[in-house]
């Protein structure tokens, strides 16, 4: 009954925010009939940014073909555009296009986006300084209130979307999306595209009509003649993270410059390497082969700490921290739950390792019972002898997939990270995290805490955040070999990632790729499914050698069947963190139990 009380209070606020969305969109579309949840998460942010959402959608409905406004994304996601670069974009033509009609017919609308435009760049600042879309949004909402004037691509792609404020059909919306969506993210919008400047040749100002068939053709052109990107500094992430339904992985290539003058990148954006120059090259010569080969290995600390840290990419850092802090400190209940279960189980099982085993043998105290054997049977083993097994043989790394398409979970993903650490730390058992993520010829690895260091070095992992592209079997087999140097007999791999290895940017000293107008090479592309194919063989292998190996999975439902590919039934669903400790908890506890 407590319980049901407690509950209770909590399910009548939402249904109450969920009824008040509901009957404003109701009121603004006139169409009772519509079924559109409200997002709990944005009235958390600000009621005015759920509530301005649904005049938004209502007005949109009211005024427009909403269903072919919804044929028309899905075809465009068909062909190959990115659905939330997509839906982020269409947001902002869509405001443009219904918000004039709903203050003319409701003007206290004005007011409400006033307010809901205020709270979202004040609640949101991390997410619309994340991406170039969310730039875009950010100039935006900033045009809006304060009629702010930006210059160059900015100004022409704002102008753009603001054409279109007296459209009166979906058309011209679709059109506008469209044509926003390849100016803005194909060719690049921000000088600081995620940290990493670029510079891209002006887009074609002539516009010409194709269909969609010759439409095509003239886009798999343009990517073959594509000229190479120039790097300045900070980091990139994968144009479509290996998502796109396409023959081959696409492919973002640098030009010599920024390939010879890669390493200098890699120190600028994620800090010195913390290991000897010598040691570093023995490690790229045992785990750069193959498929891997001409590929380059960087470990560190972190930007925070080596002479980076008080540069852009260390206050952006920093900015991140706090953000996941601030995650950390709103489910602190929670995570002290998962925390301590989590230890509880791997102490049990600890525990079990622990206790005495009998066995019969050829030596040890004699067995009374048994001598009859003697002169009739060839059984030699009348003794009794006691076992008892090292309860802390064991050695645990964490590997954390660090690439761009964890930006939008990276506070949930640095959540599950730490509270894998602070229960492995109770329970006495070294274990080293780390983060990973690709770019250029470079997998870099963040070591935030290594096996022997002291728990207080576990929120480091706080300083988790995601960028670039994943080459995810190399990452599987530098951290096996780290394994390999640890002297504890079993040895268990927990990679938390989103199923997707991708390694798009190519470079003069990237492996498999070539720049354009050069002689082809065979190697595929690190992409879609040889990607994951390579890291499935990682996978095997470590099982192979007896290296236990769990998947966290960390990502978007839609890639649960790579996951699966890559792990088979070794990996965890976490679709709720309350539950962590017990899907986690279970396969540990049989490893332990279970390795000899």
């Amino acid at each position: 009954m407590y319980l049901m009380n407690e509950r209770k209070p909590r399910e009548e606020n939402i249904f109450n925010i969920q009824s008040r969305v509901e009957n404003l969109l109701w009121a603004v579309s006139g169409d009772y009939e519509l079924d559109i949840p409200a997002d709990l998460k944005a009235w958390e942010k600000s009621p005015y940014i759920a509530l301005y959402e649904a005049v938004r959608q209502g007005s949109f409905r009211k005024y427009f073909d909403a269903d072919r406004y919804q044929d028309f994304f899905a075809k465009k996601v068909y062909q190959g555009m990115i659905p939330s670069v997509l839906e982020a974009l269409g947001n902002l033509c869509i405001d443009s296009a219904v918000w004039k009609k709903a203050v003319k017919e409701r003007p206290g609308v004005e007011n409400l986006r006033r307010k809901a435009f205020a709270d979202t760049l004040e609640k949101d600042d991390l997410r619309l300084t994340h991406t170039d879309w969310g730039y875009l949004e950010m100039c935006y909402l900033q045009k809006a209130l304060w009629g702010e004037n930006f210059q160059g691509r900015t100004a022409r792609i704002l102008d753009r979307i603001c054409s279109i404020e007296d459209a009166d059909s979906v058309e011209e919306i679709c059109c506008c999306l469209e044509e926003v969506y390849r100016e803005a993210y194909e060719k690049g919008l921000a000088q600081n595209f995620k940290g990493l400047d670029r510079e891209i040749k002006p887009a074609d100002e002539d516009m010409k009509e194709y269909t969609d068939k010759e439409k095509a053709r003239e886009e798999e052109k343009a990517a073959k003649d594509e000229a190479p990107v120039n790097l300045f500094s900070g980091h990139v992430d994968p144009q479509d993270n290996g998502k796109q339904e396409k023959p081959r992985a696409s492919m973002i290539f640098l030009d010599r410059e920024s390939s010879d003058r890669m390493e200098e990148y890699i120190v600028q954006s994620y800090g010195e390497s913390c290991i000897p120059s010598r040691m570093q090259r023995e490690l790229q010569n045992q785990v750069c082969t193959d498929t891997h080969k001409d590929c380059r290995i960087h470990i560190t600390r972190g930007i925070l700490h080596g002479h980076g840290k008080d540069s852009g990419r260390g206050e952006y850092v920093k900015k991140v921290r706090e953000e996941n802090l601030r995650v950390l400190k709103s489910t602190q209940l929670i995570t002290r739950q998962n925390i301590q279960t989590l230890a509880n189980t791997l102490k049990r099982a600890l525990l079990t390792r622990s206790e005495k085993e009998i066995l019969s043998s050829e030596y040890g105290k004699i067995q009374v019972n048994k001598l009859w054997n003697l002169g009739r049977t060839q059984n030699r083993k009348l003794f009794q002898r006691e076992i008892q097994r090292e309860d802390t043989d064991f050695a645990v790394e964490i590997l954390i997939d660090a690439s761009g398409s964890q930006q939008g979970r990276q506070s949930q993903v640095a959540l599950q990270g730490y509270i894998l650490s602070e229960a492995l730390s109770i329970a006495g058992i070294p274990h080293r995290v780390t983060g990973f993520c690709t770019l250029g010829a470079y997998t870099v690895l963040t070591m935030f805490r290594d096996f022997e260091e002291d728990r207080e070095m576990n929120r480091r992992i706080f300083e988790f955040y995601g960028s670039a592209n994943n080459r995810d079997g190399l990452a599987v087999r530098t951290a096996a070999a780290g394994l390999d140097q640890r002297k504890e007999e079993n040895k268990i791999l927990v990679v938390l990632s989103d199923g997707r290895p991708n390694d798009i940017m190519a470079g003069s000293q990237s492996p498999g790729y070539t720049l354009p107008g050069a002689k082809k090479t065979e190697k595929e592309p690190y992409g879609l499914d040889f990607a994951l194919r390579d890291t499935a063989g990682e996978i095997r292998r470590l099982r192979n050698r007896r290296i236990a190996v769990l998947g966290v999975f960390a990502g978007e439902e839609e890639d649960l069947s790579a996951e699966k590919k890559i792990f088979g039934k070794d990996f965890a669903y976490i679709r709720d963190l309350s539950n962590f400790a017990n899907v986690v908890g279970r396969y540990l506890k049989k490893q332990i139990v279970g390795l000899v």
